[in-house]
């Protein structure tokens, strides 16, 4: 059989039958990129309007309700200004007023005015339409005392311009202060006559609500505003009108200036078809300017209001001016409009608060701007690709004719009987016998994997054998580790007994060497009735202490045996209990070793638990926060004890200053034979034990979290409450 190698085949009959059927899916791919493009695009375009349709109506009723709710607050603020009038109004004698006020004064033509007497005055101009009011003066001082209240109101809500009060006679008190107002005001002005007087009367406001104005333009020198107005009352006589102004410009800034990633304009529509407030970006395509601020050259006289061409229901030129007005006499949630100037997704709320229209225009090409983008790239790249993948086949066609034929099987063939090995192997982990082909390349692979698959074989046999072995070794090992744990435990729990007995110790051998001394001594004359009452008294005082010191060390004897007890029951304890004992056990290795320890106990009810557990538990904590302190070798080492109760929980937070658990190691830190003390034999288990301890016998959680200077340690624990 003669051989040949697998670069040989492939070169010889690979692109003899290639060519053809790859121009054809060339050709079809192309085709198929143009059409998936175009249709991506346009179902693309198509969900995006309907996504965005959706969007925007919930876009246009939050920003409706935010709207309104800023209207809310500033018709409330009304009604508290208004509440605030009607009680000075009841109360006002003109006989208690003392009208010798320097600030005050009269014009020859009859005009009461103010100067401002502190930074929170608010101006008084008194009309003289009806100079012979009577008690004019009195009132213009006496509403005085309203001043602090009008500022309090303005500086409480940062859409509010101006506060002010117009009496039935024309008097206006303002605020801010104006210090133009002789100026800026008729001489003989007639409030009542102005929209943001009458439409609060009894004629217009039977209710005496809080009422709207339109858009006016303010006679005080402000520009271009709307009003909250209410009427005060005495009695049923109407002493007057407050009002809260808000300027069209503020309106447009804060509450019609939306932050969306595409283009969009917004205005806000009275109940009449009148445009109160507009972006500016509306003006082109409604072809009006929104007013805003003006200049005032006379006193305004009369109420002016925003002219015939703001009117969206009378302008019968503007196609998106007449869009609008039938959206919004239809009262259509949502429309799509084709405008000469661009398209627009369009929606409208109703402000519940004032009845007005909030509408929202979205500009559809801002919208489709990237995927419009995107297409015309792709477009470009398939155009790319079309001429490259012609130049490529121009050059290659006549190479590529000659040689491609079939594809040859040569290749096929021992590939797929290898494929075949392969899955018998993976299934049954046995070696099959595989036929030899004529091509060198194959059969050497074919020689590899039969090799390969044998010493798998053998190595799957062996490990199988090794793991067997390794689980009875580490089952081995973790009895003796957990043996280890409790002997250093042990050690721990002797060296802190060493501690704890050192004093007392000490304490006896100065006793008994006093008892010495003085025997030595012959202080005592055990000849005299004194002598012998004295020594008697000293052995007694002796006796005593000793007494005392052993009695202590036999309760560190029993703490130490209770605390390794293998079986043990709940029991009636407290926080305070077991946080005393485990300082017992391990408060004097903190003091020799110099932490300062600091202990606050807020808990006053006892609970059933497992004390002696919970005494290891602290124990096992405190004696981490110990061995971190001295790792660090801190001069100043704290640790800090945090006992309360939390609903049904007894919590005990432990805290030290050693810098904290570093983050890669904080999530592994109860996990078993995981220690960051090596170099001290550290099991490993102590953590994991107290958490162990923490969730299962007492019902509670232990965790650990790095604060500012150090780790905390918080245990939370499930107790039957009793009361003490």
């Amino acid at each position: 059989m003669v051989q040949n190698t697998l670069a040989r085949l492939v070169k010889k009959e690979y692109l003899r039958s290639i060519i053809f059927p790859l121009l054809l899916i060339e050709m079809m791919l192309l085709v198929a990129y143009f059409w998936s493009n175009a249709y991506v695009n346009a179902t693309t375009k198509t969900a995006l309007i309907e996504e965005s349709k959706v969007h925007i109506k919930e876009l246009s009723n939050r920003s409706a309700t935010i709207v309104n709710n800023e209207f809310k607050t500033l018709s409330s603020l009304t009604r508290l200004f208004q509440k605030e009038h009607e009680h000075f109004f009841a109360t006002f004698n003109p006989l208690h007023v003392n009208t010798k006020d320097s600030t005050y004064a009269q014009t020859n033509s009859g005009v009461l005015f103010n100067t401002q007497k502190t930074p929170e005055s608010c101006s008084l101009f008194f009309s003289n339409a009806q100079k012979q009011s009577p008690n004019r003066l009195e009132k213009a001082i006496a509403t005085e005392t309203l001043d602090p209240f009008y500022t309090a109101i303005l500086q409480s809500n940062a859409n509010i311009a101006q506060v002010y009060f117009n009496s039935y006679d024309s008097m206006n008190r303002l605020c801010p202060f104006m210090p133009n107002a002789l100026a800026q005001y008729a001489h003989d002005i007639a409030i009542p006559t102005y929209n943001f007087y009458y439409l609060a009367d009894a004629a217009h406001n039977p209710d005496k609500n809080v009422v709207w104005t339109d858009a006016y333009l303010d006679p005080a020198g402000a520009g271009w505003m709307i009003s909250a107005i209410a009427p005060v009352y005495k009695g049923d006589f109407l002493e007057g009108v407050v009002g809260i102004d808000v300027t069209i410009e503020h309106l447009i800034k804060t509450m019609l200036s939306l932050q969306l990633p595409y283009r969009s304009m917004s205005m806000l529509v009275d109940e009449h078809g009148n445009i109160l407030a507009m972006s500016e970006a509306l003006e082109a395509h409604l072809g009006i300017k929104e007013l805003k601020t003006h200049t005032y050259d006379a006193p305004i006289e009369a109420t002016i209001t925003k002219p015939r061409d703001f009117n969206l229901f009378t302008n019968t030129t503007n196609p998106l001016a007449m869009a609008l007005s039938r959206m919004i006499q239809e009262n259509r949630a949502i429309l799509e409009l084709q405008h000469t100037q661009g398209d627009f997704i369009i929606t409208q709320n109703t402000i519940a608060q004032t009845r007005w229209r909030f509408v929202l225009l979205l500009d559809k090409d801002s919208l489709l701007k990237n995927s419009t983008q995107l297409k015309a790239k792709t477009n470009v790249i398939g155009y790319l690709a079309l001429g490259f993948m012609v130049l490529f086949y121009l050059i290659f066609l006549g190479i590529l004719l000659a040689r491609a034929k079939t594809f040859s099987n040569h290749i096929l063939n021992p590939l797929q009987e290898l494929i075949e090995a392969t899955k018998t192997f993976k299934d049954k982990l046995t070696v099959t016998k595989i036929n030899r082909s004529n091509i060198v390349e194959i059969n050497t692979l074919l020689d590899n994997f039969t090799a390969m698959s044998q010493e798998l074989q053998e190595l799957y046999d062996s490990m199988d054998k090794r793991i067997k072995e390794g689980v009875v070794e580490h089952m081995e090992t973790q009895k003796m580790m957990l043996y280890q744990s409790r002997l250093a435990q042990m050690g721990e729990m002797i060296s802190m007994i060493a501690h704890q007995w050192r004093q007392p110790l000490g304490s006896i051998s100065a006793v008994t060497a006093s008892i010495k001394l003085k025997q030595s001594l012959k202080k005592f004359d055990l000849k005299t009735e004194q002598g012998r009452a004295d020594q008697e008294e000293f052995l007694l005082g002796a006796i005593g202490k000793i007494e005392t010191y052993i009695q202590f060390l036999t309760t560190t004897i029993d703490d130490f045996k209770n605390f390794f007890r293998p079986e043990q029951q709940q029991e009636q304890s407290s926080l305070q209990r077991i946080i005393d004992r485990a300082l017992g056990l391990i408060g004097k290795s903190l003091s020799v070793h110099q932490i300062t320890l600091h202990v606050n106990n807020t808990s006053s009810n006892s609970l059933i638990t497992y004390e002696t557990q919970m005494m290891q538990v602290l124990i096992n904590i405190l004696k981490n926060a110990q061995d971190a302190i001295l790792e660090k070798k801190l001069e100043n080492g704290t640790i800090w004890i945090n006992a309360y109760e939390d609903n049904a929980f007894f919590v005990i937070e432990i805290e030290d200053n050693a810098g904290g658990i570093p983050d890669a190691i904080l999530p592994k830190i109860f996990d078993p034979y995981f220690s960051t003390k090596a170099e001290r034999n550290g099991t490993g288990l102590g953590l994991y034990m107290s958490k162990t301890i923490v969730q299962e016998h007492c019902h509670g959680s232990l965790h650990v979290e790095n604060q500012l200077h150090g780790a905390k340690f918080i245990i939370k624990i499930r107790g039957e409450h009793r009361a003490n």
